[in-house]
């Protein structure tokens, strides 16, 4: 990375789902014992093509989700590949929520909503396009990261993070 652009960088997260990781694996391992049991062609082909998709889903899910605060926004990449960018200036608001197992894991959402989740815990991105959710384990870290970004001056030195920032509540940022 060049001087100049590690010098945009403000802060760096990463957010893993190691423990579904770990899940996968075990549910891959049914089949193959069935395959085991019972050889044939067609199964062994089944077998394969979900081994296929559940090694790729792992090593998503292990390498988790990395979120790049940078003074101009933040970026969100996996495996190395960008998967989104959000300019600072359409950032409208955040706060830290809870996140329900039944809305899912990994990357979620349909239209303008996108969440990149491991966890039940994730930081609320209202953007001027739409809401994006970042989970993370500790979720106060994500907001003091994009105090930053949006260049709150209690996030530059060792003040302590602004009052009011507990759960459900919201930073409105200019």
């Amino acid at each position: 990375m060049s001087d100049a652009f590690q010098g945009d960088v403000l802060a760096e997260e990463t957010h893993s789902g190691r423990a579904w990781s770990l899940i996968i694996l075990l549910a891959l391992m049914g089949p193959m014992i069935g395959v085991a049991l019972v050889p044939s062609t067609a199964g062994r082909w089944a077998v394969a093509l979900v081994g296929v998709l559940a090694i790729g889903t792992f090593t998503m899910s292990w390498s988790g989700f990395h979120y790049r605060f940078l003074r101009h926004g933040v970026e969100i990449r996996m495996l190395g590949f960008r998967l989104r960018s959000i300019p600072k200036q359409s950032i409208v608001s955040y706060s830290i929520e809870p996140w329900a197992f039944v809305r899912g894991y990994g990357i979620r959402g349909i239209g303008s909503t996108r969440a990149y989740v491991w966890c039940n815990k994730v930081v609320h991105i209202k953007t001027s396009s739409g809401d994006i959710f970042l989970g993370h384990s500790d979720p106060q870290r994500i907001v003091h990261d994009l105090d930053r970004v949006m260049g709150h001056p209690q996030a530059a030195g060792s003040l302590p993070l602004r009052a009011g920032f507990g759960k459900g509540t919201t930073s409105v940022v200019p």
